[in-house]
């Protein structure tokens, strides 16, 4: 009966090593670019940091940076940890045992243990009890509870050298101990010794879970223990392979290393198989994991709540493994996708061409063909029934696996390349132009029968897709500007046009490739243009910085309110309900950045599936989003040339600077970007929010020119590879003012300025008497000089006298010209009036008056001697003539130089040579509007007084006249 069993073992393990394998994304850090070569253990503290135990010395690991912790050991062999977590951390090197703690954010080792009997420690172990075992290299259990109380030491080997002493405890609080090819022993709490339970000399490794014992090396034991020791059941597994170490991955996945290679091994499956780990940094390779004499397997909880990393501990260096959030399907080819469907079973119909069915069942993935098909691009489901569109223009309906019914539609155009079904089980189809233009979309009945909806229903354009939402309205998309969206009616059996106008500028060629309908009834349309969200009333762009116009070929709507789309050539983007976003590409595991069209979906497990222009990839997560970076670490502060250790708080004077060395506990860390934002803490919450994030590509933050107070400095980080920001760290920075804004700098500054102003006044009046009376020689020579400049004065003093008589003479002549208005002024609307006034001597070259008829304005010209005013007209333009200008602002235009100071008022010129214009708006008896435009040949012609009385004038003419000039 044993031989029967282990037959069937070695039969199903070896089938199991031909199933498909699992690939990890890896880091190997080995060789120059890191302090040590072999790493004998590895564990996580309560801050997250990794310690590294290595035959070089003690390690600290943030993701990007080795720490060495070295200074105070006297060996440098680290051979092993206990601990971890939120407990003590303690490790092992050849001279005792040691402890570390942090203090204030600094981390402290000091020594734990010593004893003389305490030789050369290889293995740590702590149990339930808060006991602490280890094993000697004399094959010895050295075991304390206490740091300074009594020890206990047993011996259980029988070889002069023991290199390992592995321990374990079960759910009944036995203390299990495996010295590999000597024994398994258990710790008899009641004797107070250790108890041989069976010789496996060919055990290399051992694990404990629960009330189980897992042993592997030539073969692999499985056994299920009692309270008492006994054994309730033992089953052996036969392989070929020689296993090392075996480590627990997770609840459902045991881990297993060869002395180079890794291997998972499904414990809880009925008829579990072993599955070889190969890396995979780039999708379209995989390639064997570069590990040699692999000394321990340890895992850490990453940021993804699913995802555990591996860190493999080995003789050439230490290795990372972990998941990258989108995977392949292994064994699919990387060929572009033309179509892509989840159908209601689980299971996910594929076409590259042919048609592959995957199915996801949840720890394993695995496809097969569909069927015989092929050049397929449309694919549908509806419990047993399946329609397949073909680049031919062909429909194949499949009922339960087999060929129903086949439709032949190149007669109505190209390949068929979208098909959908809706919850009255209509199947609606897309189909692309041949020869001629196709306008709407088409169905199929329960007959077969091809029903067309153009025109006639609706349509004014081509549709690319057709969906519905979660109030099962049917909505269709494609191109145009005026013809992107229609619903569906369904009792008038035709499509309506929803199309609204564009609130922002679109191309020409604007399209829409694909759309989802929410739970909410808004349509999120995936355009040439970028995200477009339409709720009936409004159509708007959704903003996502340097995405916002990008081109989108499909997008999800996910139950949570996020979404998902995929752009044409920069990946992936989430988008949450808050207006969120993340970028997925390569570092996320797809194998391109180009996405294919609608080809974007998720399964039943609510996991999202990606067609690229290289393959097919799906998230391990379901419901998937952005996975949370770790809150950013202070390392250090950096002020004035001096280092500070991580605190809360910084404190520097206004003409120091401040560096902030940041580091993010992630694994890898290589690729993370920080944010950073700087103000005053008494800023409201509501301000610190609209303040920009300033980038910074570097751990190193250089902070400068802060004023004096208090400041506050919030800096967050963001990983790549589908890893939303962080949330912020905070930091008070205090600054203080230089010592002269002190009041005993000021004190001392008031005396210098005081004493410094004394001096050099009191030597001032000095040097400036004597410049005195050296100048009064100087003066009394230069009065003569002054007596003739006197005379000249004078007579031109004598001639600006007479200018100013000639300017009175014209004023006067201006006053008298107001006393005769009122007698003739009504009989020709001031005609008269103003001919004399042209005449007068009074510098005037020409006078117009300017009215207003409809779109025109009509001019008066006056010249002096002239018989009678000539006529002209121009176009009524407040922006081209003065007048017009004056007329519609209702005020005087004075103009003292025309070339320069007419393009303040207008744009227009003309050649008229008056350099020096005045334009009076003036209102007549019948409320018309009149300008009275007068023109001198001389610059300044106009001053002030000139203004005031050909105002009056002119308003005294309005007063007494109509408008009889026209």
């Amino acid at each position: 009966m044993r031989l029967r069993f282990c037959l069937l073992g070695v039969i199903f393990l070896w089938t199991g090593l031909q199933g498909i394998a699992q690939k990890f994304q890896y880091v190997h850090y080995q060789g120059t670019e890191v302090p040590f070569e072999n790493v004998n253990q590895a564990i996580q503290d309560s801050l997250g940091y990794m310690w590294l135990g290595t035959d070089q010395g003690l390690f600290r690991f943030d993701g990007k940076t080795f720490e060495d912790h070295n200074t105070s050991l006297r060996s440098k062999t680290i051979r092993a940890f206990a601990g971890g977590g939120t407990g003590t951390l303690v490790f092992s090197n050849d001279t005792g045992i040691y402890s570390i703690s942090y203090d204030q954010g600094k981390p402290q080792i000091k020594e734990f243990r010593k004893e003389a009997k305490l030789k050369y420690p290889t293995e740590l172990f702590i149990d339930t009890k808060g006991r602490y075992w280890a094993g000697l290299l004399d094959g010895q259990v050295y075991s304390f509870t206490d740091p300074d109380g009594e020890s206990a030491t047993y011996q259980l080997g029988e070889k002069s050298k023991t290199a390992h002493t592995f321990f374990g405890e079960d759910r009944y609080g036995t203390l299990w101990a495996l010295i590999p090819g000597e024994g398994l022993f258990y710790y008899d709490e009641n004797g107070r010794q250790f108890v041989v339970f069976e010789s496996y000399e060919d055990v290399n490794h051992f694990l404990v879970l629960e009330d189980t014992l897992w042993m592997v090396g030539e073969n692999i034991y499985r056994i299920v223990l009692n309270a008492d020791h006994s054994v309730q059941s033992k089953k052996t597994y036969r392989t070929s392979l020689s296993f090392n170490r075996i480590a627990q991955k997770n609840a459902e996945y045991l881990m297993l290393a060869t002395a180079s290679e890794l291997y998972t091994f499904p414990f809880l499956n009925e008829k579990p198989g072993f599955t070889k780990v190969f890396g995979s940094n780039d999708p379209h390779r995989v390639e064997d994991l570069p590990f040699e004499s692999i000394n321990q397997l340890h895992f850490t909880r990453d940021q993804m709540s699913f995802n555990e990393l591996v860190w493999v501990s080995s003789e050439n260096g230490l290795g990372l493994l972990w998941y990258s959030f989108f995977q392949t399907v292994f064994g699919l080819g990387y060929d572009n996708v033309l179509g892509l469907h989840a159908t209601d079973n689980g299971k996910v119909l594929l076409s590259q061409g042919p048609v592959y069915e995957v199915n996801n069942r949840g720890n394993s993935v695995s496809f097969s063909r569909a069927n015989e098909l092929n050049s397929i691009t449309g694919i549908a489901t509806n419990g047993p029934d399946t329609w397949y569109g073909s680049t031919q223009g062909e429909i194949f309906h499949y009922r339960n696996n087999s060929l129903y019914r086949k439709h032949d539609l190149s007669w109505r155009g190209g390949g068929v390349f979208f098909i959908y079904v809706d919850h009255t089980d209509k199947v609606w189809f897309c189909q692309a132009t041949s020869d001629k233009p196709i306008v709407g979309v088409a169905r199929l009945d329960e007959s077969g029968r091809i029903i067309q909806y153009g025109t006639d229903k609706g349509f004014q354009d081509r549709v690319l897709v057709i969906k519905e939402g979660g109030k099962n309205e049917l909505y269709a998309a494609g191109i145009g500007i005026s013809s992107y969206l229609y619903k569906y009616d369904r009792e008038q059996d035709r499509f309506v046009n929803k199309s609204l106008p564009f609130p922002f500028p679109v191309s020409a060629t604007f399209e829409v490739h694909d759309m989802a309908v929410d739970d909410l009834g808004i349509v999120w349309l995936a355009t040439t243009d970028g995200l477009l969200k339409y709720d009936s009333e409004t159509i708007r762009k959704v903003a996502m910085g340097e995405f916002t116009h990008t081109e989108i070929r499909s997008i999800s709507a996910m139950p949570d309110r996020s979404l998902w789309f995929a752009t044409d050539t920069y990946g992936l983007i989430h988008l949450d309900d808050k207006g969120n976003y993340v970028v997925f590409d390569e570092n996320a595991g797809t194998p391109s950045k180009v996405s294919a069209y609608r080809c974007l979906t998720t399964d039943s497990n609510s996991q999202l599936w990606v067609g690229t222009a290289e393959g097919l990839v799906h998230s391990l997560q379901s419901l998937p989003g952005p996975l949370p970076t770790k809150m950013p670490v202070l390392q250090t502060a950096v002020v004035g040339g001096e280092q500070y250790s991580t605190a809360q708080q910084a404190d520097l004077s206004e003409s120091e600077e401040l560096l902030l060395r940041m580091t993010t506990i992630t694994f890898p860390s290589d690729n993370v970007r920080y944010q950073y934002k700087v103000f005053e803490r008494q800023l409201p919450a509501d301000e610190i929010s609209d303040l920009l994030w300033n980038d910074s590509e570097d751990p190193e933050i250089l902070l400068s020119g802060l004023s004096t107070g208090t400041h506050r400095v919030l800096v967050r980080a963001q990983k790549e590879g589908g890893y939303a920001w962080s949330m912020p760290m905070e930091l008070e920075v205090y600054v203080s003012g230089m010592w002269y804004k002190t009041w005993w700098g000021i004190l001392l500054l008031a005396v210098l300025v005081f004493l410094f102003f004394w001096y050099f006044v009191r030597r001032w009046f000095r040097k400036r008497i004597e410049q005195l009376q050296a100048n009064l020689l100087q003066k009394q020579q230069e009065l003569s000089s002054k007596e003739a400049e006197l005379a000249t004065q004078s007579d031109t003093l004598k001639h600006q006298q007479q200018e100013l008589k000639n300017t009175g003479t014209n004023i006067h002549l201006l006053h008298q010209l107001i006393q005769q208005i009122s007698k003739d002024a009504d009989k020709d609307g001031g005609s008269v009036v103003f001919q004399k006034l042209v005449d007068l001597p009074t510098g005037i070259g020409m006078l117009e008056v300017a009215n207003k008829s409809e779109e025109y304005i009509d001019y008066l010209s006056y010249s002096p001697g002239g018989k009678s005013p000539e006529k002209r007209r121009g176009e009524f333009n407040d922006k081209d003539n003065l007048a017009s200008y004056a007329m519609v602002r209702e005020k005087t235009v004075k103009i003292n130089d025309f070339e320069k100071e007419v393009e303040q008022y207008i744009s227009g010129k003309d050649t008229r040579g008056f350099p020096s214009r005045l334009f009076i708006p003036f209102d007549r008896k019948n409320g018309s509007c009149s300008v009275l435009c007068i023109y001198a040949i001389e610059k300044n012609a106009f001053t002030r007084r000139h203004v005031m009385l050909l105002e009056i004038l002119v308003k005294f003419i309005g007063l007494q006249t109509e408008n009889k000039m026209t």
